[in-house]
């Protein structure tokens, strides 16, 4: 026997989710020249279960429990966003559509829909009837239920959002060439590297001040002076 706010089950005569189940009462019945009460669970086919001897703390707790979950469909029928998102049975009637969901921009920041939903609407995308082009299209960067419905039954892809126009100011030292890469290899020991043509030097800024390429006072040694 297992009790919870998602079954009810009632070994050996049910065993169910309680969204199946339409309504419980209890009946009083004579059995054997007894009095009794026989629990009445009526399932959303049509069909009725009975159980009979329960106990009255059992009788009690499924009770409870029943309330406890109308309670909750209740407060999840207040959310419309909720209802119009997930309530739908799938697959629903094409040509309902407008009837059942329309654009909301109140609800442009909805959650996506489950993969699952979004797959079944895209598999409906082949038997789309002509007269569905006369639907309001989905709104660009709107996540309303609407939009996202349509979007996966046309199969349109959201517009690409624009990027912002950003402006960096220009330094006048981003404007200068740069003439030689510099780097430091030891003390007073430099790389100096042209950007472009690859040529590289060593410099010396110690006793005495030289540079690899030969020339006294060379440029190499004033850009490093000049770093």
């Amino acid at each position: 026997m297992k009790i919870t706010d998602k079954i009810l089950s009632l070994p050996p005569y049910i065993s169910t989710a309680w969204k199946n189940i339409v309504s419980i009462h209890v009946e009083s019945r004579a059995l054997n020249g007894y009095g009794s009460h026989v629990l009445i669970i009526e399932l959303i086919t049509g069909s009725k279960i009975e159980v009979p001897n329960l106990d009255p703390k059992i009788l009690e707790m499924v009770f409870s429990m029943h309330a406890l979950v109308l309670e909750h469909e209740g407060e999840q029928n207040k959310n419309p966003v909720a209802t119009q998102t997930f309530a739908f049975p799938l697959p629903f009637p094409i040509e309902g559509l407008t009837s059942v969901l329309q654009h909301n921009p109140e609800q442009a920041d909805t959650p996506p829909l489950p993969p699952e939903i979004l797959e079944k609407i895209q598999s409906l995308k082949g038997v789309i009837p002509e007269d569905m082009t006369s639907l309001q299209k989905a709104e660009p960067h709107c996540n309303c239920p609407y939009c996202q419905i349509t979007r996966a039954m046309t199969g349109a892809e959201e517009a690409p959002a624009e990027l912002p126009q950003i402006e960096e100011e220009v330094s006048a030292a981003d404007l200068t060439f740069r003439q030689w890469d510099i780097k430091q290899e030891g003390e007073q020991l430099y790389s100096v590297t042209h950007p472009l043509e690859g040529d590289r030097y060593t410099v010396f800024l110690g006793e005495p001040v030289g540079c690899t390429c030969g020339v006294k006072n060379c440029e190499h040694i004033q850009a490093v002076l000049r770093s």
